[in-house]
């Protein structure tokens, strides 16, 4: 199952601002993954899907069909 990357951090009960911090960038750099997740690197996805506690390729790649 795929969750966009705002349910998990939502689901997670964090905010834009944790998440920055977690990935030490500026809160709108942060923003800018949200709205497109595939702008992240691989160091960023995984740091974000530590914080929020849920498998990386949960959240940053579509289930093989």
């Amino acid at each position: 199952m795929k969750l966009s990357l705002k349910a998990a951090r939502v689901d997670a009960g964090l905010t834009q601002v944790d998440l920055a911090q977690a990935l030490k960038c500026n809160v709108s750099t942060y923003r800018k993954i949200e709205e497109n997740p595939d702008s992240a690197t691989i160091e960023q996805a995984r740091k974000i899907a530590d914080a929020v506690g849920r498998p990386y390729d949960e959240i940053f790649f579509l289930p093989a069909t």
